[in-house]
């Protein structure tokens, strides 16, 4: 340690400043714009393109295997891959996850935009009965047959599907207004006032058999005591 210490204390100004910690440069993509700069490509797409021009085979030759032209093209494939200014990429993106070809490959199924069931579908679904065979299925269904010579046969069987039907807060809640003030007498303290408007009966008597003076009991004998 001291024999270092006496070599450091040596060195002139110049000499110390090669060894001084050095900060890594910024991308070439902080400077310049993509979109005004054609070139302009992130550091790894860069490394890619390089280790393939260095590696190639030399019989794989045509127009477009040329450095430059192929150069050219991958610039011009990742401006083209680049998202425009107020393109809705959340929506694009919920509607490639939505897509059959996709779920396929996922491990849970998932519906954009939709509040079904959460089921195990797929190739999960697959191994899950192929492969497991397990007695206790992570998603149990149930076909019931009814007896055909009821009366009101449809009538009664949706009103079973509706009783069966689990009904949370949020399946009938609307939107929740919240209000904050101070208020010092007789001591200071900060009170919030929440409003819940729950929606119309109309909008989903045909999914739920809650009535709206159900939903006022639940709210006030179990769900403001568990706040």
């Amino acid at each position: 340690y001291w024999e270092l210490e006496k070599m450091w204390r040596k060195l002139d100004a110049e000499e110390r400043q090669q060894y001084a910690k050095k900060r890594c440069p910024d991308p070439i993509s902080s400077k310049f714009s993509p979109e005004y700069k054609f070139g302009v490509i992130n550091e790894q797409l860069n490394e890619v393109t390089q280790s393939y021009l260095k590696n190639r085979k030399d019989n794989i030759y045509s127009e477009y295997t040329e450095k430059e032209k192929f150069t050219e093209i991958i610039n011009a494939k990742y401006l083209q891959s680049m998202a425009d200014p107020g393109e809705p990429v959340g929506l694009l993106a919920a509607q490639s996850i939505g897509e059959p070809s996709t779920q396929m490959t996922l491990n849970t199924f998932h519906f954009a935009g939709r509040g079904d069931m959460n089921v195990t579908l797929g190739i999960p679904r697959l191994r899950e009965i192929l492969m497991t065979a397990s007695a206790k299925l992570k998603t149990p269904s149930m076909d019931i047959p009814f007896r055909t010579e009821l009366s009101n046969l449809n009538k009664k069987a949706e009103r079973l599907r509706q009783k069966m039907n689990r009904v949370t807060v949020s399946d009938v809640l609307e939107k929740i207004d919240i209000h904050s003030e101070i208020i010092t007498n007789p001591n200071r303290q900060l009170q919030t006032t929440m409003r819940f408007s729950f929606l119309p009966y109309n909008q989903y008597k045909t999914q739920y058999t809650v009535k709206p003076n159900q939903i006022i009991k639940h709210m006030e004998n179990t769900f403001f005591n568990e706040m």
